[in-house]
């Protein structure tokens, strides 16, 4: 038995979910301006953008390795409640969407996985 993830139908939602914080790592380890800007309204030195880059791609690798899945679900949700609160906390709420449906995706993942 391999210990990644198949790539099938029944897998698909924890493929989006990997896809999804690996492009998140990307963008936020791209540390551009806008991105910097950001981490700094919400509270956090501008440098955490990095920090949360690392973070995000953990939790993809995680999510792709059968054995670690839990953890990457759970390292996953943390950092998405994490971020929700910290835009909450600012009272910017149209960057809402994107941790919203981070978290949305690792919920269905979990359910498939532990179904």
């Amino acid at each position: 038995m391999s210990v990644l993830i198949s790539f099938s139908l029944g897998n698909a939602v924890t493929l989006i979910a990997a896809a999804a914080f690996l492009i998140g790592a990307v963008v936020n380890a791209s540390a551009r301006k806008p991105i910097r800007e950001e981490f700094v309204r919400y509270g956090f030195p501008w440098w955490w953008c990095w920090v949360t880059a690392l973070l995000e791609f953990t939790t993809a690798v995680l999510l792709l390795l059968r054995p670690t899945f839990t953890l990457g679900v759970v390292l996953g949700v943390c950092i998405m409640v994490a971020a929700i609160i910290a835009i909450l906390r600012a009272r910017d709420y149209r960057h809402i969407p994107p941790p919203a449906i981070f978290l949305l995706l690792l919920v269905i993942a979990a359910s498939i996985q532990f179904s």
